[in-house]
């Protein structure tokens, strides 16, 4: 896969000047615009809060004592239905300030709810929105386009991961500005992929500015899926997440946990 370009270019805040919020905007790839003190006591937050985001291996209180937001949007916002479907957006107003950019947008997961992407297609009527899931459904019209697909590693022969749906779609020299993903499990699969080709030189993964996902524990009370979920946030913070949102599926809070990770510039996390 060829490498997207990861310069990004968006309008400078309206309160305080370009000059005045070089750093910020330099180790947040565009996105925050601030004055140096604001954003040196940002990073100091974000890193302390890391240091204690893996404190414990109990798989009974796993979410309640693990892996917490360490940076926050001040515009963060609710986009789709109230309940399981919705997610939250850090800053969508941003993406309306990008520069020479199409918006792309994928959502991994519908079960034939369309809320979250009628109402992302509200704030953002130019975004290119793209829907997968694995059953016969059918997106609203000019909302967006629908995909039949297991996501996956895409190593079975009949999933496809991330990549492999890029290249299908010529979409392998693009940024994806908002991954959705609630794929019931398979999220590891994908992502485990998706960051295995990032150790690799001449496989570069996309760049993908937030990935709002769905994380699912499973039922088994053991060493081994505490271990992987761990490992699958370290995976993140390797490849220059940091936690934005955290909230309980009320539906089985032990077990499922909505996260919103943003893609910063990887100055930020030395």
């Amino acid at each position: 896969m060829h490498t997207p370009t990861t310069t990004i270019h968006f309008v400078p805040s309206s309160d305080i000047g370009p000059d005045a919020c070089q750093l910020s905007m330099a180790e947040s790839d565009g996105w925050f615009c601030e004055s140096d003190s604001n954003w040196k006591r940002r990073k100091m937050i974000d890193h302390t809060q890391h240091q204690r985001n893996r404190i414990s291996e109990e798989r009974y209180l796993f979410f309640q004592d693990n892996w917490e937001p360490t940076i926050h949007c001040a515009f963060e916002r609710r986009i789709g239905k109230p309940g399981d479907g919705g997610k939250w957006i850090c800053d969508i107003h941003r993406f309306k300030e990008l520069i020479d950019s199409e918006l792309l947008i994928y959502s991994f997961g519908s079960n034939d709810e369309f809320s979250f992407e009628s109402a992302v297609k509200k704030k953002l009527p130019s975004a290119d929105i793209h829907t997968f899931d694995s059953g016969h459904y059918e997106c609203p019209e000019d909302i967006c386009t629908y995909h039949r697909a297991l996501l996956g590693d895409g190593k079975d022969h009949r999933s496809k991961s991330l990549q492999m749906i890029m290249n299908e779609l010529g979409h392998e020299d693009r940024q994806i500005h908002i991954l959705k993903v609630d794929i019931e499990g398979s999220e590891y699969k994908l992502f485990e992929e998706l960051f295995r080709k990032s150790k690799k030189k001449h496989n570069n993964i996309p760049y993908i500015r937030q990935i709002l996902f769905e994380i699912h524990l499973g039922d088994e009370y053991d060493t081994e899926s505490v271990q992987r979920a761990h490992r699958l946030f370290e995976l993140f913070r390797e490849n220059n997440y940091a936690i934005f949102h955290k909230e309980p599926n009320l539906y089985g809070a032990q077990s499922y946990f909505e996260y919103g990770m943003l893609r910063l510039n990887r100055a930020f996390f030395r």
